[in-house]
């Protein structure tokens, strides 16, 4: 289906991932980020207070222990965490899947992170590849690392060429603090110049797999690079894809592997799917959940229910660290919302809205029609993301604060003028959408530095 994002422009770019609301009403400081990847710096913190970026520069070798993986530390500059494991995995002969990893980490961005590897994959010196990713062991340990053991995640990010003050972008911070901090999925989530993610996850959803392959392909959008685009459309006149092996980017890694794919085995669209990453395929699906919940977030937002605790809402317990805690949500009734908002006030528990999968519960209250209205309108059910053709890429769907929980900012002003925000995030909520209130840009194109890609 190519075609949906071919007119697409900078301001289209926020309706079209859902996010169409600001929590505050300050102007705005403008600027622009990420003019480098050393000015969008991140890095994790596990649940034992294990810092990525303190482990990293203060390596002086691996510790003994035992167990069948190590934990290790990796730096990287100008790679995402996808890309970044499976680069890693190939140079280690060994598979992707065998690399554990807390979370995904953007591109063009300088970041530490925590993984596990095979213990036989890794020297005592670690690995590097190109000046773009070095890996440091940290000890052999006998667990695999997962999300559950990510606490944190901090960020040092410099806005450049901001048109507003230090003072201004306090004065949105205290407003944020009063009011909340709505939690969008973020731009990235999507892709910004081309966000394709809920375009082939819908497809993959509908069990129209050639379709996906074809729209991860070659649907293009004007705010792509040029040599992107006009391969995409390149491939839409003949669909060839030996041919387009000698066109398409070397940089278009993944269209490249589905090409490959395709060219050796002509017509196995599910094949050429699964060339992708599993955590890739999870993604596109995850993507239109992601953009459902931002969907009825801005209208929680617009419908002014961001700070409502209403009968039939549910929350859920928070952890020390302000992660939500597994377990059944409570249901807001007449006899506990008193008690309820009692505990929200202390950050013990979230009002939470599902990013739907087939086991999501839906609220009963506003918050609960508003969801099922954006999922009509869409026309899908949450029994939908139970795929059938790959089931593989199936989401039950997740519970996820309205709000970020745990968050804090300090801002300090740069001699050139910049400003250097230094940033805590619980895991799963975004920077971008924090600078995205304290910036509010003319086009979403300033957090990857003003242009197109």
């Amino acid at each position: 289906m190519p075609g949906v994002i071919a007119n697409l422009t900078p301001e289209l770019i926020e309706p079209f991932i859902g996010i169409e609301r600001y929590a505050t009403r300050g102007k705005g400081v403008g600027g622009v980020i990420k003019l480098s990847p050393e000015d969008f710096q991140t890095w994790e913190q596990l649940v034992d207070g294990l810092d990525a970026r303190a482990a990293y520069e203060s390596w002086r070798g691996m510790r003994e222990g035992l167990g069948e993986h190590v934990l290790a530390v990796m730096w990287k500059r100008g790679v995402d965490t996808i890309r970044a494991c499976t680069m890693l995995a190939k140079h280690l002969g060994i598979k992707p899947k065998q690399i554990g990893v807390c979370g995904i980490k953007d591109k063009v961005s300088v970041s530490w992170q925590f993984m596990t590897l095979p213990a036989e994959s890794m020297g005592p010196e670690g690995a590097a590849i190109e000046g773009m990713i070095r890996v440091l062991p940290i000890m052999p340990v006998s667990w695999r690392i997962s999300s559950k053991m990510l606490a944190r995640n901090f960020f040092e990010i410099v806005i450049r060429e901001p048109s507003g003050g230090v003072e201004e972008a306090q004065e949105i911070l205290e407003e944020l603090g009063s009011i909340g901090l709505p939690n969008f999925y973020g731009h990235q989530r999507f892709g910004i110049t081309r966000p394709i993610t809920p375009i082939a996850g819908r497809l993959m959803i509908e069990g129209r797999i050639e379709e996906a392959v074809k729209a991860f392909l070659a649907e293009h959008s004007p705010l792509e690079s040029s040599d992107n685009r006009m391969a995409r459309m390149r491939i839409l006149e003949d669909f060839d894809p030996a041919k387009a092996l000698e066109y398409f980017p070397r940089t278009l890694r993944y269209e490249r592997a589905i090409l490959r794919h395709l060219a050796k085995r002509p017509g196995d669209y599910l094949g050429a799917l699964r060339s992708l990453p599993l955590r890739l395929r999870r993604l596109l699906v995850e993507s239109v959940s992601a953009l459902i919940f931002n969907k009825a977030l801005s209208r929680i937002i617009a419908e002014n229910l961001l700070n409502a605790v209403e009968a039939g809402d549910l929350v859920i317990r928070l952890d020390p660290f302000g992660r939500p805690e597994p377990g059944r949500p409570i249901v807001i009734s007449d006899a506990n919302i008193a008690q309820a908002e009692r505990l929200i006030a202390r950050g013990r528990l979230a009002v939470a809205l599902p990013a739907p999968g087939y086991l999501s519960p839906i609220p009963r209250s506003r918050k609960g029609e508003i969801l099922l209205e954006v999922l009509e309108e869409m026309g899908l059910e949450p029994r939908a993301f139970r795929l059938r053709t790959c089931p593989e890429a199936s989401t039950r769907g997740s519970l996820r604060p309205i709000k970020v929980t745990r968050w804090a900012c300090r801002i300090a002003q740069l001699e050139d003028g910049s400003m250097k925000l230094s940033i805590e995030l619980p895991p799963g909520s975004y920077a971008t959408i924090l600078l995205r209130e304290i910036m509010k840009p003319d086009s979403p194109l300033a957090f990857i530095g003003g242009k197109n890609c």
